[in-house]
């Protein structure tokens, strides 16, 4: 109680000094080199906070598998607002059990304007950037496995990151390549809406892009008899349906695990899901075949990622929840 009292004012103060990026030079140079300047992994737009990681004159190496973090919807790598908190909490945390930059990785992907948010699908630019990045740090740090630290939308983003493959996207369709889920020891996913979301059912699947049926977060209309208004109940016998969103769809019937290890977190007081996470009568946050998972009573959405770094920490390190 005493040790876990203790790093959470820890975890308070550092948060309140925040993290701050952008990649070192080092890994920027690296970059360049090898190809990947198009793809702006460093964001210098948000100035200091788009971006973590890297090596330093002091800081020549890895000595940790590489941890790799990837953000929600309109969030963004670090703090850059009250709303787009990033993962100044973690890092802080990570840092003070022994993690440096050469071992933290996290790029922004789109912006932080929550007013966009409803246009945001798993479309093959942001996919086949974070892929990317993903490969970027596997090559950089020399890295057999990286483990990945996933929030909100980032987990499914993460999980057809490293699942591969095709992409049929509503800006067209792209492929990913092979699995890397071979090259993934830890994967952990908190608050994922993975299959899909009940704010998403009915009428706004239709006209809101990130609920799309496609490559969104449509998660079916009707199971038997029950139509979109029974989506959130618990006691709906629904847990064999199948028709939601066809990348959901189809990662979640892969039969395949996304890492040697993974876990799921979420809070049945999301404010974002809702409903105590319940779609079709399952833990939408519950990936598939996963190792463990743990369920926060009083959490909100953004919470279940910025107050739970000891727990964060412990699912990659140990590999146990």
């Amino acid at each position: 109680m005493l040790f876990s009292l203790f790093a959470f004012l820890v975890i308070s103060c550092q948060a309140a000094s925040g993290v701050n990026g952008p990649l070192t030079t080092d890994f920027q140079n690296w970059l360049k080199i090898n190809g990947y300047d198009s793809y702006d992994f460093v964001r210098s737009d948000y100035g200091v906070k788009g971006s973590y990681g890297g090596f330093t004159k002091t800081i020549t190496k890895a000595s940790k598998t590489p941890v790799i973090f990837i953000h929600g919807n309109s969030d963004s790598a670090l703090k850059t607002s009250s709303m787009a908190t990033g993962w100044d909490n973690t890092i802080s945390y990570f840092s003070t059990q022994g993690f440096t930059s050469a071992e933290l990785y996290a790029t922004s992907w789109q912006d932080t304007n929550s007013l966009k948010a409803e246009t945001r699908t798993h479309d093959c630019k942001d996919l086949t950037r974070l892929r990317k990045f993903f490969e970027a740090v596997l090559a950089y740090t020399g890295y057999a496995k990286v483990s990945v630290i996933s929030h909100s939308m980032g987990v499914t983003l993460g999980r057809k990151v490293i699942q591969g493959g095709i992409v049929n996207g509503t800006d067209g369709n792209c492929n990913l390549g092979v699995s890397i889920s071979g090259k993934v020891d830890v994967f952990v996913g908190i608050a994922g809406a993975n299959y899909g979301l009940c704010g998403c059912a009915g009428t706004v699947g239709l006209f809101a892009p990130t609920c799309n049926k496609k490559n969104g977060f449509w998660p079916g209309d009707s199971c038997g008899g029950y139509t979109s208004s029974f989506c959130g109940y618990s006691s709906t016998p629904c847990n064999g349906i199948s028709k939601y969103s066809n990348l959901l769809n189809d990662m979640n019937n892969s039969n395949k695990k996304e890492a040697s290890y993974i876990f799921s977190t979420w809070s049945k007081a999301d404010d974002l899901i809702g409903n105590s996470d319940i779609v079709w009568g399952r833990p939408t946050s519950l990936i598939p075949l996963s190792d463990g998972k743990i369920i926060y009573e009083k959490l909100t959405h953004m919470q279940s990622k910025e107050n739970t770094a000891i727990d964060q920490y412990k699912m990659v390190t140990s590999k146990k929840v």
